[in-house]
């Protein structure tokens, strides 16, 4: 038996009797109480819908004032319609109720702009001798004209309009009478405000539309309860807005039933209460055999507007959450004092007993104890002795998914600041490999010093790798991947690792027969054998052998295993040993971050890690990587390190560049090759330079202040120019990539780059058609 049974069973009988006593007493003690909050509540009401019709109506004055301000002061002119569009429709976007906008200048030009499906449209209007023309243009959220439709002859006046005739006769802003629009035949009302200046003369005026049904689906939504009544009336009594009633239900019923005097139908009870009711009284009314208390309010405050409030509320909507409060407290009492008295004993047997052994339950599983299972009848005891259980199990769970969180963000933080380390250094390299570029121009062929220019542009070059592989440990560029032999690579490497071991530990390669080639970055590749081999040195130092094996495993895959001899890795540390920071190296011997970096250049290569102790002792590393099979020509790779000589004369380039030394550089290699450069410190400064000047090519770093390298292109392609563009990065754009793949002018070049490849780049996008 459950314990809800249990209690219901037994409590049903004893609280039924003083239960319909309880309530028959409270009920006439609560009447007259409730009735007076019923009527606070609808005098609320009402308030609450006129302060939401003057909120929605004075903003739309607000906005009148605003546009008079400007159309004053000659910030807004009608007859410029693209920049009207731009300074406008943001304005228009905040507006919740205008449905329309009229510009009409005195001389007939006018502008529309109108909500269509959730966006903004344009109409302009212009005199083409005695007749006008029009055409349509459809906006974004921020004023740009997206496309437009051509002229067309269209016979209206807008200086004839109720709005416009209205606003010509008075002096200030002011509300119309409702009347239906021309545009879409709907009824509303408008807000005109004339625009005169510097004199008594006319300039134009300003009118904004609401929709009658666009006000009434408001004031439904802003009802106080769902069976509410609410018609808002004019001085001749005519619906404004109509009750939520079946019979308004679609637009059509609304639209025929809008600017009608008031009838004896479904009207009925509202044109009594016009009728019975004085301003800001309230009266009880039987409307289709349901009591409602009604009250009238006049609207006031808004120029031009003189309406009135009718609001009739069902007396049961106000009433029965009273009513049921009360009963409910009556129940509780009533359940209160039936358990309190008469049945505790009987729950102390039943339930305290098994609620008892359940707290110690509790107990044991939080020091980790699992008592045997407790024998109960209830169904609920048994329920969360189970529950308790598996609580235990989520524990385990929750300690498990915690040490996962605390990893992932110990390796975010590496990212970033490896990622950051990564950008500053790379705009330093770029200027190294600029300037040695333009050492080598300057200098005669078979000079003595090229030699050492191309050891120092080698150095150079692997600097950028390693900043490149710190770059894809953080997760902000992809490595450069290229289709290479994995035993050149690793009998390459061995005879680097023959002098960084030392002569104490002796090398192994075994190396298999026909390996698959992988696709790789080799720089990256030799530096994850690198902080192996250094690690697998530091844990032998009495000597030992350090074994480097490849091989296909049965799934195609090919692994590369890096084994020691040493002491090998304490198994409390195996879970761990890829963690940023983490290290088994006595204090000052070790960042923690070697095999951290080793980690994410496999990821990055789509490849695996995996750390054990053989049985035979040691350490082993086991990484397997996906093949890319075997190229038509096996013969061994040549490096074709090809020198730009391309000469840009006379090309207008614009570079814009924050670092002083990178930017100084760029501008004096692109002067050399002859072309004109203009260099710009950041976006800001550079956007200025283009609206000023003209160029055939734009060169930008991306990672600016004030205007990023996109954000300026952004600029030049909304301007309409499909000049070439470089953008220059020295982190992955991985959000905006395929953006800028779409746009055949533009190119992404990483950082560091050598200034032949950028020469070579930028001759090709100069050649190409657009």
């Amino acid at each position: 038996m459950s314990i809800r049974r249990l209690l219901l069973r037994d409590l049903l009988i004893l609280a039924g009797g003083v239960t319909a006593l309880i309530l028959g007493v409270s009920w006439w003690q609560q009447r007259q109480a409730l009735r007076q909050q019923a009527d606070l509540r609808a005098a609320e009401s009402l308030r609450h819908l006129d302060r939401m019709l003057k909120a929605d109506l004075g903003q739309a004055q607000a906005l009148g004032a605003i546009l008079q301000s400007w159309w004053t002061t000659e910030a807004l002119d009608p007859a410029d319609a693209e920049r009207t569009a731009r300074l406008v429709t943001p304005l228009l976007a905040g507006q919740r109720g205008v449905t329309s906008l009229n510009l009409a200048r005195s001389d007939e030009h006018s502008l529309l702009f109108l909500k269509l499906g959730g966006a903004w449209s344009l109409r302009e209007l212009r005199p083409a001798g005695t007749s006008a023309e029009v055409r349509w243009m459809r906006l974004d959220a921020g004023g740009h004209i997206l496309s437009q439709e051509p002229w067309t002859p269209m016979a209206y006046d807008p200086r004839t309009r109720p709005w416009y005739l209205a606003a010509a006769a008075g002096g200030s802003g002011a509300w119309t009478e409702a009347y239906a629009f021309y545009t879409t035949h709907d009824p509303g009302i408008t807000y005109t405000v004339p625009v005169r200046g510097p004199g008594p003369d006319l300039r134009g005026v300003a009118a904004l539309d609401f929709l009658l049904d666009d006000l009434t689906q408001a004031v439904w939504e802003a009802q106080p309860t769902p069976r509410s009544r609410c018609l808002v009336v004019d001085e001749q009594d005519r619906a404004l807005i109509l009750p939520k009633d079946p019979a308004f239900a679609t637009p059509e019923a609304r639209r025929q039933a809008f600017l009608r005097p008031l009838g004896t139908s479904f009207l009925a009870l509202h044109h009594r209460l016009l009728q019975a009711l004085p301003q800001g009284g309230d009266q009880t009314l039987s409307f289709e055999g349901s009591p409602m208390v009604g009250r009238v309010q006049v609207f006031e405050g808004l120029p031009g507007v003189q309406w009135r409030l009718v609001l009739a509320i069902p007396e049961e909507d106000l009433m029965g959450s009273a009513f049921r409060r009360v009963l409910g407290l009556v129940a509780l009492a009533l359940v209160s004092l039936g358990l309190a008295v008469w049945r505790i004993r009987r729950l102390a047997v039943q339930v305290a007993t098994p609620m008892a052994r359940l707290g110690d339950l509790a107990e044991a599983l939080g020091q980790g104890a699992l008592p045997p299972p407790i024998e109960s009848d209830l169904r609920e005891v048994l329920s969360l002795d189970r529950a308790l259980r598996r609580a235990q199990e989520s524990l385990v769970d929750q300690g498990r998914l915690q040490r996962q969180l605390e990893h992932s963000q110990r390796m975010e933080t590496v990212g970033t600041l490896a990622g950051g380390i990564a950008h500053d250094v790379n705009n330093q390299l770029a200027a190294i490999l600029g300037q040695l570029h333009l050492c080598r121009e300057l200098l005669p062929e078979g000079h003595s010093v090229m030699d050492r220019l191309d050891r120092a542009e080698e150095a150079t070059r692997r600097c950028a790798q390693t900043t490149k592989a710190l770059l894809s440990f953080s997760h902000q560029s992809r490595p450069e991947l290229r289709r290479l032999d994995l035993n050149a690579l690793v009998g390459e490497t061995g005879a680097i690792l023959d002098r960084l071991l030392g002569g104490r530990i002796r090398l192994v390669l075994e190396l298999a027969p026909d390996l698959p080639w992988v696709q790789g970055d080799g720089v990256q590749l030799e530096q994850v054998l690198m902080n192996l081999a250094v690690n697998a040195r530091d844990a032998m130092p009495e000597g030992g052998t350090l074994s480097l094996r490849t091989r296909q495993n049965v799934a195609g895959e090919v692994c590369l295993e890096v084994q020691d001899t040493g002491p090998g890795i304490p198994d409390s540390a195996l879970p761990h040993i890829f963690e940023p920071f983490f290290t088994t190296k006595e204090l000052g011997k070790g960042t923690g971050l070697g095999l951290a970096m080793v980690f994410g250049i496999v990821k990055a290569h789509q490849g695996r890690i995996q750390a054990e102790n053989p049985p035979e002792g040691g350490a082993r590393f086991r990484i397997t990587l996906p093949p890319a099979g075997r190229p038509h020509d096996s013969g061994p790779l040549r490096k074709t390190g090809l020198r730009a000589e391309t000469r840009l004369v006379g090309v207008r380039v614009l570079v814009v560049e924050d670092e002083a030394l990178l930017r100084d550089m760029l501008a004096d290699a692109l002067t050399l090759a002859r072309a004109q450069v203009t260099p710009a410190q950041d976006g800001a400064v550079a956007w200025r330079a283009w609206q000023a000047g003209d160029f055939d090519l734009v060169l930008s770093d991306h990672r600016m202040p004030d205007c990023t390298g996109y954000e300026l292109l952004q600029r030049i392609r909304a301007a309409g120019s499909d000049v070439p563009f470089i953008l220059v990065s020295g982190q992955g754009l991985d959000a905006v990539e395929k953006e800028l793949a779409r746009d055949p002018r533009t190119r992404l070049l990483p950082k560091p780059f050598e200034m032949p490849r950028l020469l070579a780049l930028m001759a090709e996008m100069l050649g190409r058609k657009g």
